[in-house]
C-alpha cells in the first residue's frame, strides 16, 4: 500500500514539473506565432481573413459574406500567409511534439482551404465558412478524445486501488 501511495505521489510531482514545462513551451509557441502573424505584409488580407488562422475563432459576418476571390497580388500574400503558417506549425512541432491526430487533420484541412482560396476556387467568405466547419469537426473530435481519456482514467483509477 505504501509503495502504491509513494508511486502516486512521485507521479503527481513529475506531472507538475511536466505541466510547468509544457506551459512554458506553449507560451513560446504562442509568442512565436503571434510574431509571424503580425507581419505587416499581411495587412491587406486582415479585412478578408481573420488572422491568426485559428479554427476555433468566430468569423465576422462581413468576412463570411465576402464573395470576392483573391486578386493576383492577394494570391502572393496568401502564399506568404501559408509560409508563415507552416513556419508556426513547424515551430510548434519542434516545441510540443506532434499534434493529436484530430488536430493534424484540421491543420491539413486548413492548408487545403488555403490552397483552394489561392487557386480562386473559394471566395474569402467560402474560406471563412470552411474554417467554421473545420473548427466544428475539430471541437467534436477533441470532445471524443477527452471522453475516451476520462473513461480510460476511470479504469486506471479503479485498478490502482484494487
Amino acid at each position: 500500500m505504501k509503495t502504491k501511495l509513494s508511486m502516486c505521489l512521485l507521479a503527481l510531482a513529475l506531472a507538475g514539473c511536466a505541466t510547468q514545462q509544457t506551459t512554458q513551451d506553449t507560451q513560446a509557441v504562442k509568442q512565436y506565432c503571434a510574431k509571424e502573424y503580425a507581419d505587416p505584409r499581411l495587412d491587406p488580407l486582415r479585412s478578408k481573413i481573420v488572422l491568426p488562422i485559428n479554427v476555433g475563432t468566430p468569423q465576422p459576418i462581413e468576412i463570411l459574406a465576402n464573395r470576392e476571390r483573391p486578386t493576383a497580388p492577394e494570391r502572393d500574400l496568401i502564399l506568404l500567409l501559408s509560409k508563415l503558417r507552416e513556419d508556426c506549425n513547424k515551430f510548434a512541432l519542434d516545441q510540443l511534439g506532434p499534434p493529436p491526430a484530430y488536430r493534424a487533420t484540421s491543420q491539413d484541412r486548413v492548408s487545403e482551404a488555403l490552397a483552394d482560396l489561392y487557386a480562386g476556387d473559394l471566395t474569402y467568405g467560402g474560406f471563412a465558412k470552411s474554417l467554421l466547419y473545420i473548427g466544428e469537426r475539430d471541437a467534436l473530435a477533441r470532445e471524443d478524445l477527452d471522453a475516451a481519456v476520462q473513461q480510460k482514467q476511470r479504469w486506471l483509477d479503479q485498478e490502482l486501488w484494487n
